[in-house]
């Protein structure tokens, strides 16, 4: 698949310790260019992809709250967007992000800080690349790079969002060399060259959707061709492909959220993507293949988990429903059926969400209050903002569950940084 060349570092003596201040060997990582690489599946992998595929166009179809227009859907997108082994976003709580997204869209002033503005910045990134997907007729290295801006822009490193490195990067050990680093990306000179050339595998593969976007997402964490991002444009990149390629029309199967709760193994799986031909036993082709079938698992798994959390959600609807006499198509049924996807609402937006005046919403919002379904937020009684917290608590639960190796959190403590329980 690849080779590690071998590179001299050669240090300007600053370090912190004898170590850090060393000249020595390197190797970056020049993988195959993609755009004109002949891939075969195996018997297995085209199994594996076959049952991915179908669980994601299940859950799809039958999604009912994890739908791209609900609030809560945006939730499972900000949480792959930011799913990495930096997941302050997460410590955000789900109720704060809602809240500041209902009064943006009430034209209320908040102040966010830092780490807030940025979750949103994440969630606005791949949102509107994902939207974009289908809207252009091809994937440009302009709109990777757009991607990457965005998700920069509320950060330290905004300067540098978007612009492809010339500089030489790497992961792990010493921050002032990359001697003891745990993998060093291409040079330079070969990002951009090999950016286009994985435009174009992206654009021309004939690889089902699937098989695609797990291959883009392993050349891009490969070639690393930003300061800072790469994992996150990377994720962005498997939505967009599961998109355009006609795969997902409604929904974004969290898939990221498995893979970084399986760090060790996404990392071992990457390791032998990033082949050496000249030492490992196994073909380039072999590794894609490995590679293809740890990601479909990690799709199915996500599915299954989603499917799940819908079963939840509507559990805890028909609960609402059982607490008092429903008239039919009343406000307050309506109300009941898009409030698990709209847990954060105002009296404005609930009458939007149900196409009825504001007075019947209102009324159906006092009803919600007295059977304990909704509760006025305290610190924004003025904008009149009601949340249902059986559904944040289920949410906060998925997320935690789904940070848990075995998704059983009696079991199990969260392997990785999780919002905490409510």
């Amino acid at each position: 698949m690849g080779y590690y060349e071998h590179a001299h570092w050669l240090t300007d003596g600053w370090g912190a310790t004898r170590a850090d201040s060393r000249s020595g060997e390197y190797h970056p990582y020049v993988p195959d260019l993609l755009a004109n690489l002949e891939i075969s599946l195996s018997a297995s992998t085209a199994l594996a992809i076959s049952k991915a595929e179908t669980a994601i166009r299940n859950l799809d179809i039958s999604a009912q709250y994890l739908v791209n227009t609900e609030p809560l859907a945006r939730l499972i997108m900000r949480s792959e967007a930011i799913a990495s082994s930096r997941i302050e976003g997460l410590e955000v709580p789900v109720r704060k992000l809602l809240e500041f997204e209902e009064l943006e869209v009430l034209g209320v002033s908040h102040r966010l800080d830092s780490t807030e503005a940025a979750v949103l910045a994440n969630i606005t990134s791949m949102q509107d690349a994902i939207r974009k997907a289908n809207q252009i007729p091809a994937l440009t290295l302009e709109e990777i790079c757009l991607i990457n801006r965005k998700l920069l822009e509320k950060t330290d490193l905004a300067e540098w969002g978007g612009v492809i490195r010339n500089q030489q990067n790497w992961i792990g050990g010493s921050s002032t060399s990359p001697l003891d680093a745990a993998y060093v990306p291409p040079r330079p000179d070969l990002v951009e060259p090999y950016m286009q050339d994985l435009v174009t595998f992206c654009n021309k593969s004939e690889l089902p959707a699937i098989a695609k976007a797990a291959i883009a997402h392993a050349q891009i964490e490969t070639i690393h061709p930003f300061i800072d991002g790469n994992g996150r444009t990377g994720r962005t990149l498997i939505h967009i492909i599961m998109r355009k390629d006609g795969l997902t029309n409604r929904i974004i199967p969290p898939v990221s959220l498995i893979i970084a709760t399986h760090k060790r193994e996404y990392i071992e799986q990457l390791s032998l993507y990033r082949i050496n031909n000249e030492e490992s036993d196994l073909s380039g082709n072999e590794a894609i293949n490995r590679w293809i079938s740890f990601f479909c698992d990690a799709c199915i798994q996500a599915c299954d988990r989603a499917q799940q959390f819908e079963y939840v959600l509507e559990s805890i609807r028909s609960s609402w429903l059982e607490r008092g006499p429903v008239r039919k198509s009343s406000a307050f049924e309506l109300l009941a059926n898009v409030l698990p996807g709209n847990p954060v609402i105002s009296i404005s937006s609930a009458a939007r969400l149900i196409n009825r005046s504001e007075e019947a919403a209102r009324l159906a919002v006092h009803t919600m209050c007295e059977r304990e379904i909704l509760k006025q937020n305290a610190r924004n009684k003025k904008s009149n903002l009601y949340v249902a917290q059986e559904i944040i608590s289920a949410f906060t639960a998925y997320e935690r569950a789904l940070a848990t190796p075995g998704f059983d959190t009696s079991q199990q403590k969260p392997a990785r940084p999780s919002p905490q329980r409510i």
